[in-house]
């Protein structure tokens, strides 16, 4: 028969927990806390502050967490105190929660079903980030950013000019001749020309924005050994080797080469079922964290295992 959840406000430091399961929000966590015993406690509310506080003062313990912004500076203050630290698909907590609370889904039940899952040796776990590389990362998401703006308004101002009659070619992207093009079209109001003109400033601005960022992975990336040897493999640049790096992590994590690939859904998904094996092109789950995926002039298909190399028109 299954254990009844105790609710208690606090952690006690002086229990011995064999796991602590955290649901994780923006200013408040939910946690629930199975010691050896198999007794079960659960937290509805709690602060940042006070886990963190809690977990100085415990003895080492097993904290595990779903995926979401906060984890990684969390997992690193929590291994900072000793602690081990595990990270759990949200997908294996969705089927948890269908299958064991018949789909009834709050905080408590997401932290007692992220503990529970952390006992299965057999689930994969998510590697959180070290200092280094969410730094990266957060970088690589500024750029990319500044990159969809940049796009977003370059497209927009095209789109607004082909509503008053002045087409300007996909191959056009100096500025200097789209706003030549713009100022001295007579079927553009003026009122209208001033605020194109104002958007055409704004790419200017991305544009540098963009540049700036890129020239400082550039020589992140000409002083990092690491970078070095990524960017050894042909058509792989800077902006692709520091995106690499900031998502593989320690690479000792693989037991072989074919994990990495699986790792970004590069390869073939299979779903068998009988005698009957049906493979899907690619796991299209994992495809957004590819470094390729997003990169501009980087190809999409990609064929390892063979003789094959990456497809890619520039080096980044």
């Amino acid at each position: 028969m299954p254990r009844k959840r105790i609710l208690v406000k606090s952690i006690d430091t002086l229990i011995s927990y064999q796991v602590i399961g955290i649901d994780l929000a923006k200013h408040l966590v939910s946690a629930c806390l199975i010691t050896g015993a198999g007794e079960i406690f659960g937290i509805d509310r709690l602060t940042y502050d006070d886990l963190l506080k809690s977990a100085e003062r415990m003895s080492p313990t097993l904290f595990c967490m779903e995926p979401c912004p906060e984890v990684h500076y969390l997992a690193e203050k929590l291994q900072g105190y000793g602690h081990h630290t595990k990270v759990i698909d949200g997908a294996a907590v969705k089927e948890y929660i269908k299958t064991h609370f018949g789909g009834q889904k709050t905080d408590l039940n997401d932290a007692q079903a992220i503990a529970f899952l952390s006992l299965d040796t057999n689930l994969l776990e998510i590697t959180p980030k070290n200092t280094s590389n969410s730094v990266l990362s957060s970088i690589q998401a500024v750029r990319e950013q500044f990159r969809k703006e940049y796009i977003q308004s370059f497209v927009s101002l095209k789109g607004i000019c082909q509503r008053w009659g002045l087409p300007i070619s996909k191959g056009v992207m100096n500025k200097n001749k789209v706003e030549e093009l713009v100022s001295e079209s007579k079927k553009i109001p003026q009122e209208v020309k001033d605020w194109l003109l104002e958007l055409l400033q704004s790419c200017r601005e991305l544009q540098k924005r963009l540049n700036k960022i890129s020239k400082y992975l550039k020589e992140y990336a000409d002083n990092d050994e690491i970078c070095q040897k990524i960017m050894s493999v042909p058509g792989i640049g800077p902006i692709t080797a520091t995106r690499l790096k900031a998502t593989i992590g320690d690479i000792q994590r693989f037991e072989k080469p074919k994990s990495i690939v699986a790792y970004y859904g590069l390869v073939p998904k299979s779903k068998a079922t009988g005698h009957n094996e049906k493979k899907r092109r690619h796991n299209s789950s994992r495809r957004s964290s590819c470094p390729f995926s997003s990169d501009r002039g980087c190809g999409s298909s990609f064929e390892f295992g063979s003789k094959r190399i990456p497809k890619i028109k520039a080096s980044q």
